[in-house]
């Protein structure tokens, strides 16, 4: 039992910043082909359990509908931590089951043309085109599963409440799409994320 003691306590944990890439950004293709965007993510254990995380992507939109045409295209960012519940009973381990929040910003461009208003009265009215550019701000809640599946490499999920903080931002065209977080016409909304990341072992101790 002695023995087996100070194994435990000369385990070392691998430390790093780890990287990845969300796979259902991809997924995304296939299920709406007019949608394409990429996300990546880097997060870091600091202190016991307590992982600050920075994600960026980019999205683009274009799609026809019988009342107009539109796209939407731009960047996005969110920082923010996430605390992972898992007990670290072996330290080699680095599976994790965490929640955490998110603060996210959208720099992007939304353009809408043959735009139809229908008027009974006056007869209908068409709007060539309409364009702006946007900045959108949100929260989020956030929880999810990271596993090692082998050392250094790991496969994650996450299921993810967003919060829009200036769902009035543009009072002529709702964005359809906001990169990072979803449709502008609601100030609630949820997301889904599935990543491959891998560790850069920096040191251990």
């Amino acid at each position: 039992m002695f023995v087996q003691s100070l194994a435990g306590q000369d385990t070392l944990r691998t430390y790093g910043p780890r990287i990845g890439i969300d796979l259902a950004r991809f997924a995304y293709i296939f299920a709406n082909p007019s949608e394409i965007g990429t996300e990546f993510s880097v997060d870091v254990e600091i202190y016991k359990n307590i992982f600050p995380v920075f994600e960026m992507g980019y999205s683009y939109i274009s799609e026809s509908e019988d009342l107009f045409d539109y796209a939407s295209s731009g960047a996005y960012a969110r920082a923010g931590i996430d605390y992972n519940l898992l007990p670290v009973k072996d330290r080699s381990v680095h599976h994790s089951l965490f929640l955490g929040f998110r603060y996210g910003v959208s720099i992007f461009n939304h353009h809408a043309e043959n735009v139809l208003i229908p008027n009974g009265y006056w007869g209908d009215f068409v709007l060539d085109s309409y364009e702006n550019s946007l900045t959108a701000n949100w929260l989020e809640l956030v929880g999810g599963i990271k596993a090692e599946i082998v050392s250094n490499f790991f496969l994650g999920w996450s299921l993810r409440y967003k919060i829009l903080l200036n769902p009035e931002m543009d009072p002529l065209v709702t964005p359809q799409m906001i990169p990072g977080y979803g449709s502008g016409a609601a100030d609630r909304g949820f997301g889904f994320s599935y990543s491959i990341l891998y560790k850069i072992p920096l040191f251990k101790r």
